[in-house]
Formats: C-alpha cells, structure tokens, sequence
C-alpha cells in the first residue's frame, strides 16, 4: 500500500508566519487552559499545570488567549500564569505565585467588569471561583504586547496584562462587537442610520 501525494498541490514556499500583532494593541480574547500534567489541589481538581524539569520549583498553568474581532480576530497569543517558584517574597510565599494569582485575579475583573477597588458584596462574591477551570473560556480585555526572541528564536507576541475597567483602553462586553458587525453611527441629525435600524 502507498499513500499518493502527487495529485496534493504543491506548498507555495510561504512559511506561513504571521506578522506580528502591534505593541500595545487592547483586544477582546477567549481565554482557554491548555492543560498540563499536574493538579495543585489548592487550584481544584484537575491536571491544568505543569513543573519545570530542572529541579526548580517553577509551576504554572500555561494558557491561550484567542483573539474576537478586529483586524486580529482569531490570532492567538500564548502565556503561562506561574503558581509556584524558588524566589520567596518577604511574606515567605513564592514571588512567581504572587505575581500569578494578581494576573488571575485581573482576568476574572476583567471578565466581570469589576473594578480592582469595588469591594461591595456582589464585587468580592465575583472574584470567587469554584475552581481553576472557571477561567476556561472566559471572555476579557487586555493589552498585547512583543517578546523579543532569544537563543535563535524569533520575536512573539505576549500578554502584557489583562485591562481591568479602570485601565484606559478596557473594552467591556457590552462595548464590545467584532469588526466584522458594522456598528450604528448616529448621522448629523441624532438619528440612527436605516441599516442599523
């Protein structure tokens, strides 16, 4: 038996890369957990982590934010929220998890539309979750920005931060619309166009 390739048209030597999204560029995303190896019970059940090979620490939950809308929709950028490392905070807990629960708490105000200073009831109800996996799928504003490439790997694009509703730039759910759906504009008048009556 073999498998006949020849009728296949042929690659057309593009690479295939993209260009690079913009730095600073604020972009409504999809949040997605990739997955890994590890369950940390503090973060619920499931295996959405993994562990540094080298003996280190170092733990996180890698992620991908999936671009809705605009001249990017669809594109994908890459993170990974660490939980764990070797550096230790003045309050004895790791740096890399400090910095990592702020990232996550970031993502659900951005997600909920809650400003970082609202601390009403239905605010701190919010920012709780029954597990890790109530970020999957989670739909927020943040800021993209480049990761300059080292060791012959090229430039990428990176998570510079999720924008909360006090961020200038946040776009929330409810201002939101993907490129693709023409948005009412009111004419001279006050009056809202016919095609988007």
């Amino acid at each position: 038996m073999s498998i006949n390739f020849n009728d296949i048209e042929p690659s057309s030597g593009s690479s295939g890369e993209f260009e690079l999204i913009p730095e600073n560029t604020i972009a409504r995303v999809t949040l997605q957990l990739e997955g890994g190896s590890l369950e940390i019970p503090e973060f619920g059940r499931g295996n959405f982590f993994k562990a540094s090979q080298g003996g280190g620490r170092a733990k996180w939950m890698p992620v991908v934010f999936t671009i809705k809308g605009g001249d990017y929709n669809g594109r994908k950028v890459w993170h990974r929220i660490f939980v764990d490392g070797d550096k230790m905070s003045e309050r004895n807990v790791p740096v890399a998890k400090e910095i990592g629960l702020r990232t996550m708490r970031s993502i659900i105000e951005s997600a909920r539309n809650i400003n970082p200073d609202d601390t009403t009831p239905n605010a701190q109800q919010a920012r709780q979750l029954n597990s890790i996996e109530d970020l999957n799928n989670m739909e927020l504003c943040v800021k993209i920005g480049i990761e300059k490439g080292t060791n012959g790997y090229a430039d990428r694009n990176r998570l510079i931060a999720p924008l909360t509703p006090n961020n200038a730039g946040y776009i929330s759910a409810t201002n939101f619309a993907p490129a693709s759906t023409p948005q009412p504009q009111q004419n001279q008048n006050g009056n809202v166009p016919d095609w988007a009556k």
